[in-house]
């Protein structure tokens, strides 16, 4: 036999062999979730945050951006929100419009259960005609209940069904706390809710409708062609630097409670007081709870928007076995301004090609006290195309070699 042919032969053979063996080799597995460490931020031993004291039975910090929860008082003790309520009824009425269901412009009928509706009002008429953006400016300047019924029945075609809709919503965001038996927070055993159920919704409201700022920020508004004059019951706007919201409550069940947010240099907080018994402690101790926050934290950035992260994702059955990620968005943590510190996790999804760039592969979280406290979403960087069968293919040898000869070096290691 000539010598060209010998070999030929035997190439083809090995070609076989190879994928005969490649066919009983496992897929390729991504590789285990990634994860590395920051260093400190501050030099030296962390200092804990002044201890924070208040009056009320309930209070509760919250970082807006992330939601870390940084200070808190029984926040899932089982409280009456009373009209703090509201702060779920103008939601579901910017939601309303954001879905085209309603808009800002439309005239809002005064029906006779708005008009005979107890409680705190703008002394809404029948006869009056009023835009769903004055029916907002109502509830959140004057706590007005008539205007609460009226904005429900128009959205949702009766208090009942909307009340279900509030429900529903409470459920979607995790409320577990939480059930409503009415739009406004009359008193009713069957309506109540916690710190931390508050606390989420409110961060949901101006996070996706920051445009409420807009009308929880006004200390006053005339209205009836300057004849009625709306007043704000958040007696700590105008006093307080940064705030412009959100909503205050008070029944004789609930007592005097505050759900107060304020914004510097990009930092935005959410503080919550429930039960005070009185106005003036309501009011020290929303400011109290905010100095905390302001005092003792700030926002630290932890990726930009389009910023890649070091490590790359693993992706199965591609053209290429692994590429690069952007954060989604940017993300910031509040950290202690005196030694705060976190670390950065990156985990990423069992992903087999195809992939499309911008298609979510993981997240980058950040672990504070071995928590996860915030996190952005990964971004493939680019498309990954699925790879050819023989490419594949000596990939699985590659891969059953390699781990083959790697176990053949460590048993040998081990006995030298």
């Amino acid at each position: 036999m000539k010598k060209s042919g010998f070999w030929k032969k035997s190439a083809s053979g090995a070609l076989i062999a190879a994928m005969l063996l490649a066919s009983t080799l496992p897929a390729a597995q991504p590789v285990a979730p990634l994860s590395f460490v920051s260093v400190a931020h501050a030099e030296g031993e962390v200092k804990p945050p002044a201890k924070l004291d208040i009056q009320s039975p309930v209070g509760l910090l919250m970082d807006a951006k992330t939601g870390q929860i940084l200070w808190e008082k029984d926040m899932h003790a089982k409280r009456y929100p009373a009209s703090v309520t509201k702060i779920m009824t103008m939601m579901l009425a910017y939601e309303a419009v954001a879905k085209g269901e309603k808009q800002l412009t439309d005239i809002v009928p005064i029906t006779e259960n708005a008009y005979l509706v107890e409680g705190s009002s703008v002394w809404l008429d029948p006869n009056e005609k009023f835009t769903l953006q004055e029916m907002l400016e109502f509830i959140a300047i004057q706590s007005g209940n008539d205007a609460c019924v009226a904005t429900a029945e128009f959205i949702a075609g009766s208090e009942e069904a909307f009340v279900a809709r509030m429900n529903k919503k409470a459920q979607e965001l995790g409320m577990k706390d939480t059930h409503f038996a009415d739009t406004n927070g009359l008193h009713h055993p069957d309506h109540y809710t916690s710190a931390h159920d508050i606390a989420t919704m409110a961060r949901e409201l101006i996070t996706k409708y920051p445009q409420v700022l807009e009308i929880t920020k006004m200390e006053s508004k005339t209205i009836r062609d300057g004849k009625f004059k709306l007043e704000n019951t958040n007696h700590v706007l105008g006093s307080y630097d940064g705030l412009d919201g959100l909503k205050t409550g008070f029944t004789d069940q609930a007592g005097y409670c505050l759900v107060g947010t304020a914004e510097r240099n990009g930092f935005r907080l959410i503080s919550i007081e429930l039960g005070a018994p009185n106005d003036a402690v309501r009011v020290s101790d929303s400011v109290k709870i905010l100095d905390h926050g302001f005092n003792n934290y700030k926002s630290e950035p932890v990726i930009k928007k389009g910023e890649s992260v070091a490590e790359l994702a693993p992706i199965t059955s591609g053209k290429e076995k692994e590429i690069g990620t952007v954060a989604a968005t940017d993300l910031n943590v509040a950290v202690l301004k005196e030694g705060g510190a976190f670390t950065k996790k990156v985990v990423y999804n069992e992903v087999t090609a195809p992939v499309k760039k911008d298609a979510v592969l993981g997240q980058l979280q950040v672990v504070q006290n071995e928590k996860v406290v915030a996190s952005v979403d990964l971004l493939a960087a680019q498309d990954v195309e699925k790879g050819s069968w023989i490419r594949l293919m000596f990939r699985g040898i590659g891969n059953f070699f390699g781990g083959l000869f790697g176990a053949i070096g460590d048993f040998f290691g081990g006995l030298f």
